[in-house]
């Protein structure tokens, strides 16, 4: 059976677990490589397909929003001052030579009415997180950097987005096989107290195909402007609720079976 096809029916054909269990291993590996695939799709490329396709990617957003700047021999120049004030967080940038902020440890007193600060003049730039005020001056940091270099390192941007993807994946991917363990496990529990006797290996591959609908429902959900309270319960709940499922279909199969036996035989001595 196509590996597609097996992952729609393990989300409502539960009679389906039976046949699941005769699949080698490479194959039930591909299916939860599959499920990684997908949710990895939902989850990260389409945002950031979305954010792309909304801002025009980072060269626009440094045309449309950052200024010309530059750092250079311990002193910063920006083309145009910007000040933001909001919910508690003041930002104040300005490179005038007339406008120069108080040291980091001489301006906590003006800004005891913000829990966050950003300032900078063409000198230092000081910051306050937490209640705590750092300062810093340029000319202690040895860095030349512009609004052009920024431009510059767009490609090397991708990149860096492209090698934290590929990490993400491989780090989903093995999160996705962990998760299907704890799944076993719970499994397991199940199938004794249903006194069902399934290996720990059959149970782990019935795992990864449990865990088709709740990826899916966690996928959905991310795109949602609201969270599910407890939902990582819930999430591996689903899992084990699928399996008991199949097993109680397994169940109903055994039952069936010295029936159509014993059919078989009535109709061959008729």
């Amino acid at each position: 059976m196509n590996v597609f096809k097996e992952l729609i029916l393990s989300v409502y054909d539960f009679k389906s677990y039976k046949e699941f269990l005769k699949n080698k291993r490479r194959k039930v590996f591909l299916a939860g490589i599959i499920l990684t695939v997908i949710y990895f799709a939902l989850t990260m490329i389409v945002p950031f397909i979305k954010f792309q396709v909304k801002t025009g990617g980072f060269v626009k957003i440094i045309n449309d929003y950052i200024p010309d700047f530059e750092l250079s021999d311990g002193e910063f120049w920006i083309e145009k001052p910007i000040e933001y004030e909001a919910d508690g967080t003041y930002i104040n940038i300005n490179t005038n030579p007339d406008h120069i902020f108080y040291d980091a440890d001489e301006i906590g007193e003006y800004l005891s009415d913000y829990y966050q600060v950003f300032l900078i003049d063409s000198e230092k730039v000081i910051v306050k997180n937490k209640g705590q005020i750092q300062g810093q001056y340029f000319s202690d940091l040895n860095i030349d950097f512009s609004r052009d270099k920024l431009m510059a390192f767009v490609p090397q941007a991708y990149l860096i987005v492209a090698g934290i993807m590929v990490a993400a994946f491989l780090f989903m991917a093995a999160f996705f096989f962990f998760g299907v363990l704890i799944v076993a496990l719970l499994g397991m529990i199940a199938a004794s107290c249903m006194k069902y006797k399934l290996t720990f290996g059959q149970l782990y591959q019935m795992g990864v195909y449990a865990r088709t609908l709740p990826l899916l429902l966690k996928a959905i959900i991310s795109f949602l402007p609201f969270s599910i309270p407890m939902f990582g319960i819930i999430n591996f709940g689903l899992s084990v609720l699928c399996i008991v499922l199949a097993i109680q279909k397994m169940k109903e199969f055994d039952l069936q079976q010295p029936l159509e036996v014993y059919s078989e035989q009535d109709n061959y001595f008729k």
